[in-house]
């Protein structure tokens, strides 16, 4: 049976998302606790969501790299396979509304401060994300940075989506 790549890179940035945890110099960090922020997997209904959210949505994936007689060797032992690299592409959301809040180092961080605060720490989860304990083989990550970041006054929500790609080892 063939390893389930795209659903073990998925969980994974999710779980990642949920706990808000990175590497830091000093080993680990939490930026929030998973009561702090919701993730979804999908947009959720209007009724479903909470503020503030996280978004990550699958937008792409398909083959990155195919090598001439498709031979792929990995590991220590020089093992070949047949396969190629394989890229898969998120979008990941964020939205703050006006009553969002979380409390950084005894302050309350709110709607623009707030998206500002899970922007650069989303990068910072998503960038650390340790596929080590999976079987799959990331090879590379590509984050194009946050983009259309603004406010709806109509819903008065602040929001900002980025996009990230990452490359994994396909064999078969």
């Amino acid at each position: 049976m063939p390893v389930d790549h795209l659903n073990i890179v998925e969980r994974k940035l999710i779980d990642n998302l949920r706990t808000g945890t990175y590497n830091t110099t000093g080993g680990t960090s939490t930026a929030w606790s998973s009561s702090d922020v919701t993730v979804f997997g999908q947009f959720p209904s209007t009724t479903d969501v909470k503020y503030p959210a996280i978004v990550t949505e699958m937008s792409a994936n398909g083959l990155e790299t195919q090598f001439m007689g498709q031979k792929l060797t990995f590991g220590a032992s020089n093992t070949e396979a047949v396969g190629e690299l394989y890229g898969v592409a998120f979008r990941i959301n964020i939205a703050v509304d006006r009553a969002s809040t979380i409390t950084v180092s005894g302050e309350p961080y709110k709607e623009r401060r707030l998206l500002n605060y899970l922007m650069l720490n989303c990068a910072n989860v998503l960038m650390d994300t340790d596929f080590s304990s999976t079987n799959t083989d990331v090879v590379q990550r590509n984050y194009t940075g946050f983009q259309d970041i603004g406010y709806n006054p109509d819903l008065e929500i602040w929001a900002a989506t980025a996009n990230m790609i990452i490359v994994f080892k396909n064999n078969r």
